[in-house]
């Protein structure tokens, strides 16, 4: 019970500590308390993120989509294939900036502009 508390509590200290976007960010802590709770040794690798890698620890919460089978594969895949995951990134954070309107597919701004270089 003591150990469960204290994986608990390191689980929200990070999770409270990394900037998630609002809407993932109840998903995310309920994910995290699942794991506290069921894989303490997984926990343990992230809170050693938190303390070592935040914007890696942000990535994987991003990527993983509050899902911890997919967590656990996309840590994996870190370890294994640093390249592959890093495509990974880009190609969510592309995804998200369509999404936003930033920037459409032909080149200009959602409000009719052009980008200019």
């Amino acid at each position: 019970m003591k150990n469960t508390l204290k994986v608990l509590s390191i689980a929200l200290a990070f999770t409270a500590s990394i900037s998630l976007p609002q809407a993932h960010a109840e998903s995310s802590t309920s994910m995290l308390i699942s794991l506290a709770e069921t894989k303490p040794a997984l926990v343990e690798q992230l809170n050693n993120l938190a303390l070592t890698d935040a914007k890696l620890l942000a990535q994987l919460l991003t990527l993983s989509e509050s899902k911890p089978e997919q967590l656990q594969r996309l840590l994996d895949l870190k370890a294994q294939d640093p390249t592959a995951f890093e495509h990974l990134v880009t190609i969510k954070q592309a995804e998200a900036k369509q999404k936003q309107g930033e920037v459409g597919e032909n080149g200009t701004i959602s409000d009719g502009g052009v980008i200019r270089t």
